[in-house]
């Protein structure tokens, strides 16, 4: 079950943002935050040649970083692991709509499509390893918030049941008798005196 603490500003725990007072946005637009801005950085570099330039990558870097600081606390994950998948579907997809059909054959097209994608892998290596850091002190100061939170509630009290060793024990005042007292009978001195 999730968990539906508050922060001291009233955002619950697991929907807000990196701002702690601003709820964040859903896992899917978190995903269309990140492929937005990649598809911007895209259309200004078809407007402008048949190549992905820097343009493209400032945009893809860019869009994964405001997904992981917008996205809600729940949906993290889903913006830690869409930098890689958004790199290796988006490069050789646009370089197919960009680069005119090679007459070389089904070879030159996919080593067409390839070299790009091998190209810009420290582009995908730099922007996953950011968001991964983001979203990890994301986590961490989460959980370093809701820890007073939790050692703050009120613990019950532990009841240990008590041994009940007979009628005499149960009455409220009296100290509880044990077994041995009650069978053995109390003896007075002149009892025991054998000479009488």
């Amino acid at each position: 079950m999730p968990d539906r603490r508050s922060t001291s500003l009233g955002v619950p725990t697991e929907l807000r943002s990196a701002s702690a007072s601003r709820v964040g946005v859903a896992w899917w637009m978190a995903i269309v935050i990140a492929l937005g801005l990649s598809a911007v950085g895209f259309a200004i570099d078809a407007m402008r040649g048949d190549e992905l330039t820097l343009v493209f990558s400032v945009f893809y870097f860019a869009g994964c970083v405001a997904a992981v600081l917008a996205v809600q606390q729940r949906a993290l994950f889903t913006a830690i692991v869409q930098p890689p998948l958004i790199l290796f579907v988006g490069v050789p997809l646009a370089y197919q709509l960009l680069v005119p059909e090679s007459p070389g054959g089904l070879r030159t097209r996919i080593i067409d499509l390839v070299l790009p994608l091998v190209t810009r892998f420290p582009l995908m290596l730099l922007t996953a390893a950011v968001v991964l850091v983001i979203g990890g002190i994301r986590l961490f100061l989460s959980n370093k918030r809701s820890a007073p939170a939790r050692s703050q509630r009120p613990r019950r009290a532990a009841t240990t049941p008590r041994r009940s060793d007979g009628p005499a024990a149960t009455q409220p005042g009296r100290q509880p008798v044990s077994s041995t007292e009650m069978r053995t009978p109390r003896t007075s001195p002149q009892d025991s005196d054998p000479m009488r």
